[in-house]
C-alpha cells in the first residue's frame, strides 16, 4: 500500500509540474519568461499552495479510507482518488489565482494575447480564471491519465506473469 501511495503521489506531483510547464511554455516569451527568472521560480508560486492543499487532501483520503474505502471495490477507490486529484488541482489553482504571486500570470490571461482582442471589464477576474484553469487542468489530466494507464498495464502484466516452479518446489 505504501509503494502504491508513493507512486500515486509522484504521479500527482509530476502532473502538476508538467501542467505548469505547459502553461509556461505556451506563454509568449516576452511575458512570463521575463517576469520570472526561470521556470522553477514560476512553479514555486503554485507549489506554495499545492503542498498544503495536498496535505489536506491526503488527510481527507486517510480518514475516508479507514471510514469507508478499505472495504470498497478497487474501481471505487480509483474513481475517488481521481476526484480528489481534480479537487486538489482546482483548489490549488483558485488559491494561486487569488494570491499576489499570480499577478503576472493573471495579467497575461486578462490580456490581448489570451482573448485575441481587448478584453471587456466583465471578462476580468473569474472568467479569465476559467481559461487558466482549463489551460492547466487539461495537460494535468493527460499526464496523469498516461501515467495511471502505464501503472495499470505494468501491474496487470506482473500479475499475469506465469510463475514457474523449480524442480522439487511447489508452484504458488
Amino acid at each position: 500500500m505504501t509503494a502504491r501511495f508513493i507512486a500515486f503521489a509522484s504521479f500527482l506531483c509530476g502532473a502538476e509540474v508538467a501542467a505548469s510547464w505547459w502553461v509556461w511554455g505556451r506563454a509568449p516569451t516576452d511575458t512570463v519568461r521575463v517576469w520570472y527568472s526561470g521556470y522553477w521560480v514560476f512553479e514555486v508560486g503554485r507549489l506554495h499552495y499545492w503542498l498544503p492543499v495536498f496535505a489536506s487532501v491526503l488527510t481527507l483520503w486517510i480518514v475516508l479510507w479507514y471510514a469507508f474505502l478499505h472495504h470498497a471495490r478497487p474501481l471505487t477507490r480509483w474513481l475517488f482518488a481521481a476526484m480528489l486529484g481534480v479537487v486538489l488541482e482546482v483548489v490549488t489553482s483558485a488559491l494561486y489565482w487569488k494570491s499576489a504571486r499570480s499577478s503576472d500570470i493573471r495579467g497575461l490571461y486578462q490580456s490581448l494575447w489570451r482573448w485575441n482582442r481587448v478584453p471587456q471589464a466583465s471578462e476580468m477576474g473569474w472568467p479569465s480564471f476559467r481559461i487558466y484553469l482549463w489551460d492547466h487542468l487539461v495537460p494535468w489530466a493527460a499526464v496523469l491519465l498516461v501515467g495511471m494507464t502505464l501503472w495499470v498495464l505494468i501491474e496487470h502484466r506482473a500479475r499475469s506473469a506465469t510463475r514457474v516452479a523449480l524442480p522439487g518446489t511447489r508452484a504458488s
